[in-house]
């Protein structure tokens, strides 16, 4: 069943310019990101968020198009780095002081 649901997501991320290497780690992180998401932020009917794997899950919400994958990708991205951007935006307004 996830094979059919993965060769329609290739061809819906071929149409965003998404590769297929870059689709299967946005599915994943989709996936994992779906076990902890409330029911309000559903963006398929939420029948399909009981009874299916989140791994096919995340396959029919990249196939359906109902998901951005740039946001994705960016949450991704954000999930990966280990210093936040606050801490570097203060370390941009730091002064120097001259040292005498």
């Amino acid at each position: 069943m996830a094979r059919v649901f993965a060769q329609e997501a290739f061809k819906a991320c071929e149409k965003q310019g998404i590769s297929s290497y870059e689709m299967i780690l946005l599915a994943a992180h989709r996936a994992k990101h779906l076990r902890k998401l409330p029911e309000k932020d559903y963006v398929l009917p939420a029948e399909e968020y009981k009874n299916i794997s989140v791994g096919v899950t995340a396959l029919r919400e990249i196939e359906t198009g109902n998901i951005d994958m740039l946001q994705v990708q960016e949450d991704y991205i954000k999930s990966l780095q280990q210093v936040s951007a606050t801490a570097e935006d203060s370390e941009e307004h730091i002064e120097e002081t001259p040292i005498i």
